[in-house]
């Protein structure tokens, strides 16, 4: 069962209680639908759930699945609102956002949440998409279009200090949609990386385009492993990279 709402700010909030239904799913994207189809746009997600309490069967789970597919490009950010005892289900939910903002919260801080969700994301924060999955040491990274000096850096400084409480951890960049980088951001990365050289343990490339593969496949004088995925290959990328 799951009780959906869609606020006046454009928000979507999904509160599953039992487990999910393809019917269940089914009135969310009526809902949803209806609301895009109005011309409006969705400003968020928050998905507020003590558990994740499954599906009840395999058609609610391929209708769930179906959903995200085809909606997960029109939701910027996605607030997952729960205790740490679901904390491990994070990184099974936001594969499939995999364009979005993803952030978790504690339970019962749902206004933090909505607060969060409200905020317009600033232009360069809609190139980089960023996520931390503690679980599974994991940096999440999803780029589109250029990268620009400021955003670069202001992500560097950001896993800085996860690097820096955490290390080593590994990373996931999607690289589907990037378009180019700007000189300032390579060299940003370069120093990132030159500094960071031995608290980085896996980094998995994922998109299709050729100059991906040839990214991977260079003389690697590091101690990380480098490997190349295939989009359709973004679940077995997420695997071997937190392994």
């Amino acid at each position: 069962m799951v009780d959906s709402e869609i606020l006046s700010s454009g928000i979507l909030v999904l509160r599953p209680s039992g487990p999910i239904s393809s019917d269940d799913i089914e009135a969310v994207r009526e809902k949803v639908d209806a609301y895009l189809n109005d011309g409006h746009t969705i400003a968020g997600l928050m998905i507020e759930a003590a558990s994740f309490p499954g599906w009840k069967d395999l058609a609610g789970m391929s209708s769930h699945l179906r959903f995200v597919h085809d909606h997960h490009r029109k939701i910027p950010r996605v607030a997952f609102v729960s205790d740490s005892r679901v904390l491990a289900t994070l990184p099974k939910l936001a594969r499939h956002f995999l364009h979005a903002e993803f952030r978790r919260f504690e339970g019962g801080d749902a206004a933090a949440a909505l607060a969060w969700l409200s905020e317009a994301p600033s232009p360069d924060l809609t190139t980089i998409r960023r996520g931390w999955f503690p679980d599974r040491k994991l940096i999440w990274i999803y780029v589109h279009g250029t990268i620009h000096t400021g955003p670069y850096r202001e992500l560097a400084e950001w896993m800085e200090g996860i690097i820096t409480e955490n290390k080593p951890v590994s990373f996931l960049i999607d690289l589907e949609d990037l378009e180019g980088v700007d000189f300032g951001a390579v060299m940003t990365d370069l120093k990132f990386g030159l500094r960071h050289v031995g608290d980085i343990h896996r980094m998995a490339l994922v998109g299709d385009q050729k100059w991906t593969q040839r990214l991977a496949s260079l003389p690697n004088p590091f101690s990380m492993e480098i490997r190349a995925f295939p989009e359709n290959e973004e679940h077995e990328a997420w695997d071997w990279a937190s392994s």
